[in-house]
């Protein structure tokens, strides 16, 4: 958060130091230099150092506020979104724990988490995972996610999901469709199917909603309403789990 603020900050300074000098300062076309604009926004702030406080003080509330808003939004659309049918899951079908986990399949620490997912799914029977492919790594994250979400029509979506994820390394199109032959997945119906409309809506309707809850990365897992970014430990979803059944 305080490396977030400080980036923002910079780059407010940066902006609206260089409109106040082209604005407020005349100069000959093309005469002032990067040294120069650089020279007047020091001596500026350093006559004026209130202004840095007050931008600083403002930014945090403002983001205050935006995390204000994506909580309560959260909470408001939870079960919504948790049942999206277009959206693949295992688990119980009347769950008394919900977990949504964002993920992308070029993420090493979601490739870490797959052992603690899918044991929870052997030993958790009133528990769903509703799997959402956030692909901002690569553009081969991209094509692993229609591909995982196409062999959905042939019934193997969990199947590739967990084969992409134990995948060491970065992926690329070959060794994904190479790893999807393997599992006797049509390559020529899936290729087809990853083309489908409906494969790019799934894929952007989850980056809209990661952008409205101000998810920034992988992996991200929303446990019964309540976000958690960063990889999991077994222990501590359960502990999670084990503290959201007592507050249900």
């Amino acid at each position: 958060m305080v490396y977030s603020i400080k980036k923002n900050v910079s780059i407010f300074i940066k902006i609206f130091f260089s409109y106040f000098i082209v604005v407020n300062y005349a100069f000959p076309e093309d005469t002032i230099s990067k040294q120069e604009i650089d020279k007047l926004i020091y001596e500026y702030i350093m006559d004026n150092p209130e202004v840095i406080l007050e931008s600083v003080d403002k930014l945090r509330k403002k983001m205050a506020e935006n995390s204000d808003l994506d909580e309560t939004y959260l909470k408001e659309n939870f079960i919504e979104f948790a049942n999206d049918p277009s959206i693949p899951y295992m688990g119980s079908d009347k769950p008394k724990v919900t977990i949504i986990e964002f993920f992308d399949y070029n993420c090493g620490y979601c490739k870490k988490s797959l052992d603690a997912v899918t044991e929870l799914l052997r030993t958790e029977y009133d528990l769903k995972i509703s799997f959402r492919d956030y692909p901002i790594l690569s553009p081969s994250s991209r094509i692993a996610a229609k591909a995982a979400l196409a062999a959905r029509k042939q019934e193997k979506y969990f199947i590739l999901h967990s084969a992409l994820m134990s995948m060491q390394g970065n992926l690329n199109e070959e060794k994904i469709f190479s790893i999807a032959s393997e599992l006797n997945i049509d390559i020529e119906k899936l290729k087809i199917d990853m083309q489908e409309s409906e494969i790019e809506k799934i894929i952007t309707n989850n980056e809209n909603l990661a952008r409205k809850l101000n998810i920034r990365g992988t992996p991200t897992f929303i446990i019964n309403g309540k976000l958690y970014a960063g990889a999991l430990e077994l222990n501590k979803l359960r502990q999670i789990i084990n503290d959201s059944l007592k507050d249900s």
